[in-house]
C-alpha cells in the first residue's frame, strides 16, 4: 500500500484511523440507544459529530493509500447522517468534498441525488456545487454566478468560465489554483499545518478540482502530481 499523502507515515495513519473507527461505533450505539429507547436527544450534534468522523474516516483512508473501493460503504453511511445535521454554515466543505468525490467514483445518481436534495432545502448559492450537480442532473439548471465561501473557491468561477470557450486556459486556471491558491486559502481551517505537530493529520486534497476536471471535460494530465490533486480518483475507471 503506498502512501498518497506522505505527510504522515503509514503507523500514524492507521493509529488515527482505529480512534475514528471507534468513536463511530461509540456515537452509532449512543443513537441507537436513544431512538429504541425514545430518548430526546439532539441531533444534530450527534449526528453532526457522526459525520465528522466518517468524512475524517474517508479522507484518512484515502490519504493512506487503501482502494477507492473500500471508501464506498463509508461513504454511503455518511450521507445518511448528514441528513440529521447538515448545513452550509459550517459543513460546505464536507458536502463539497462529499459530492466531487461521488463524482469522481460515478457513484448511482440515487446517492448523488441525495446530497443535492440537502442543498437544494437549504437554498444554498454555490456555482461550484451546481457545476457539478448539473453535470449529473442535466434537467437541472441552476447555475449560481457566486459561491458560498469566496476564498479560496471564487477562483472555481473562473475555471468554470474559461471552460466554455478555452479549456487550455481554463486548467491553467485550475493549476494556479492549486499551486497557489487552494492550501493558503484555508488557513482558517482548523487542520490547515496539522501535519507539523504529528498528532492528526487526514490529509490535504482539493477533490473539487478533481470532480471539476471531470466534468468540464479538462485535460489534467499537466496537474498528475502536483500536492492536493488526486489524480487517481479522476481517472480510477482508466487504471482499474
Amino acid at each position: 500500500m503506498e502512501l498518497r499523502d506522505k505527510l504522515f507515515t503509514e503507523e500514524q495513519y492507521l493509529k488515527q484511523l482505529a480512534k475514528y473507527t471507534n468513536k463511530i461505533s461509540g456515537l452509532e450505539n449512543e443513537i441507537s440507544q436513544f431512538v429504541n429507547n425514545k430518548v430526546e436527544f439532539d441531533a444534530s450534534i450527534y449526528y453532526g459529530r457522526l459525520v465528522d468522523y466518517r468524512v475524517n474516516s474517508i479522507v484518512t483512508k484515502y490519504s493512506m493509500g487503501i482502494g477507492l473501493e473500500c471508501i464506498q460503504q463509508d461513504y454511503l453511511q455518511t450521507i445518511k447522517a448528514m441528513h440529521g445535521s447538515w448545513t452550509p454554515y459550517g459543513d460546505y466543505l464536507k458536502m463539497l468534498w462529499l459530492l466531487s468525490i461521488g463524482i469522481m467514483l460515478e457513484y448511482d445518481d440515487n446517492v448523488i441525488h441525495e446530497l443535492l436534495m440537502l442543498i437544494d432545502k437549504k437554498e444554498v448559492k454555490d456555482r461550484v456545487y451546481d457545476v457539478l450537480l448539473n453535470y449529473r442532473f442535466p434537467e437541472r439548471k441552476k447555475l449560481a454566478d457566486c459561491v458560498f465561501d469566496n476564498i479560496p473557491y471564487r477562483a472555481i468561477l473562473e475555471v468554470s468560465d474559461l471552460a466554455k470557450t478555452d479549456k487550455t486556459q481554463a486548467i491553467k486556471r485550475l493549476e494556479k489554483y492549486l499551486k497557489k491558491e487552494w492550501y493558503r486559502g484555508h488557513s482558517d481551517y482548523y487542520w490547515y499545518n496539522d501535519h507539523k505537530y504529528g498528532i492528526v493529520h487526514d490529509g490535504y486534497w482539493s477533490f473539487e478540482s478533481g470532480a471539476l476536471v471531470k466534468v468540464l471535460g479538462l485535460d489534467d494530465s499537466c496537474l498528475k502530481g502536483l500536492p492536493y490533486y488526486p489524480y487517481d480518483m479522476v481517472h480510477w475507471n482508466d487504471i482499474k
